[in-house]
């Protein structure tokens, strides 16, 4: 393909992007997604570079998956309008693997140095062709007894990257080469955050635009682990649209904004947070946070939450002060062992009553109750009881029973409701199917006030809002529901009996017999439920 040419008065930036235009419409979207390539937009590269802090004269910046240019074209941009004097030196690494991308790549940089050489800067730039995790993985390697003696790591001053988003095998390359990270499947831009971190000098500059996933779930744990104790976190930039940014492509992965500093000393300075409905920016709002709002410990881990107001930094401070896990209190939760597709045999559309057990999926559960049978796009009724089916049955009990999934349309993530042994008393066992998790106490029973007062809690506006800070997806994992605090035992089952005897709608009335028991500021409710609707 023949690379087109800057237009007069074309911006860098806007030459990066324009190309990265051109190359998609001749490149299906399933081909770039298979290589995970996301063009940054126009609006987000510059806001990404305006995060940079450029107070030296001798810069060196990497961009590990550098597609067309578009993030380095917006650090040049940026910095013209900062540094008029140009007595800048500034020298680029960009990696870009895709053979189809390097001359594209190749004539945005030439743009670059030939620019900002006419206006006195000294700029140089190196495009290799490599894979950026096998080519620098010897640099992240504790096992070598000196991996950096025969060749020094080109340190960075800055990183700036749009890092492809794919999972990876275990048994892959990329994981075997970053294996102190790997834990179970892993999605290919967390290791470029950590290889490319660790390619920083101290007190270099990072700048991330990702997907928001690596925050909590287990599967990032040790890169959690790993990234908070060698950088501090300076700024968090959130979407409110999860359909916005990469929509083009289609994308509806929840993305940030994160810069960094490569430090192994954490600063007790203010992390900003902004907010904007979308890439455009619309409806810009800052504020600051403490990094103990951010940065959570539980149960050994360590969490990254985001909230998105000094709203949501009240509702930390509300919730942080519970005294318990689930576990504290005698409880577990567990995700539903019946996966379709692998009990297709034992599964039957029409309840026959001839051995067979009810089967629960999300839909059968409406508002607290838990309604069987109710059909719905012809899902199976029943689950057939067998010797074989035996392992992913349970027996019938009183569970809390709670979505694993929400649309992406819907504001609330959290919908709990309540199976109880009475209404099932004619069978033995009760078929829960995998996008289920339930709340249960192992060798014993959960008591009716203490699944009520669980799925109150759960239900209220208070406790989604926690958790929306807390998980930006739509998938509610059990881990994270492990690791959420409660109110004690006491407080759970007092709720539970108000619950029984009021039946409150789930909002506004039940967010205040909940906040009555725990002690909720009045306001506090109101202003949520104001902002929900």
């Amino acid at each position: 393909m023949r690379v087109p040419k800057r237009f007069k008065g074309e911006s860098l930036t806007g030459y990066a992007v324009r190309l990265a235009d051109i190359y998609s419409k001749h490149h299906k979207i399933e081909e770039r997604k298979n290589k995970g390539q996301f063009f940054t937009p126009k609006e987000v590269s510059i806001f990404m570079a305006k995060l940079v802090s450029i107070n030296q004269h001798e810069i060196k910046v990497l961009d590990p998956g550098a597609g067309t240019g578009i993030l380095v074209a917006s650090l040049c941009e940026v910095m013209k309008s900062i540094n008029q004097d140009g007595n800048i030196k500034m020298i680029i690494d960009a990696y870009e693997n895709d053979p189809n991308l390097l001359p594209l790549l190749e004539a945005v940089l030439q743009e670059c140095l030939n620019e900002m050489n006419n206006l006195g800067y000294d700029v140089e730039y190196n495009i290799y062709e490599q894979d950026f995790i096998l080519h620098n993985a010897i640099y992240f390697s504790k096992e070598l007894p000196d991996p950096w003696a025969s060749e020094k790591p080109p340190y960075y001053d800055i990183v700036i990257s749009n890092p492809p988003y794919y999972k990876i095998n275990k048994n892959s390359p990329h994981s075997i080469a970053m294996k102190k990270l790997i834990y179970g499947q892993p999605n290919i831009y967390a290791l470029f955050m950590a290889l490319a971190t660790n390619l920083l000098r101290d007190g270099g500059e990072g700048v991330f635009i990702t997907p928001r996933s690596f925050c909590s779930g287990l599967y990032y744990k040790k890169f959690r682990e790993w990234f908070l104790n060698n950088t501090t976190i300076d700024h968090i930039h959130i979407f409110e649209s999860r359909k916005d940014i990469f929509n083009s492509d289609g994308v509806l992965q929840e993305n940030i904004i994160l810069k960094i500093t490569k430090s192994k000393t954490r600063k007790n300075s203010k992390i900003s947070i902004s907010v904007s409905k979308d890439k455009s920016f619309e409806g810009f709002r800052t504020f600051e946070v403490t990094p103990k709002d951010v940065i959570y410990h539980k149960n050994g881990d360590v969490f990254i939450r985001i909230p998105s107001s000094p709203l949501d930094v009240r509702i930390l401070d509300i919730i942080d002060k519970w005294p318990n896990t689930l576990s504290d209190i005698g409880l577990k939760i567990s995700t539903g062992p019946v996966v379709p597709f692998r009990a297709k045999k034992y599964l039957r559309k029409k309840f026959s009553g001839l051995g067979e057990a009810p089967l629960l999926w999300m839909h059968n559960i409406q508002g607290f109750d838990v309604i069987w049978p109710l059909r719905k796009n012809n899902k199976e009724e029943s689950i057939l009881v067998n010797e074989e089916s035996k392992s992913i049955l349970l027996p019938v009990n009183n569970y809390v029973l709670l979505k694993r999934f929400s649309s992406k349309e819907q504001k609330r993530r959290l919908y709990a409701g309540v199976m109880l042994k009475v209404n099932f008393k004619q069978y033995r066992y009760i078929g829960i199917e995998n996008h289920i998790n339930y709340i249960y106490r192992p060798n014993g029973t959960l008591s009716e006030p203490e699944a009520f007062g669980i799925a109150a809690i759960l239900n209220t506006t208070v406790v989604d809002r926690y958790f929306r800070i807390f998980n930006g997806n739509t998938q509610v994992n059990a881990t994270d529901i492990r690791n959420m605090p409660f109110p004690s035992i006491e407080e759970i089952r007092k709720i539970g009996e108000v619950i029984q005897e009021q039946k409150p709608q789930i909002g506004y009335e039940l967010d205040n017999i909940v906040g009555r028991i725990l002690g909720w500021d009045s306001e506090l409710i109101k202003q949520l439920n104001e902002n929900e609707g």
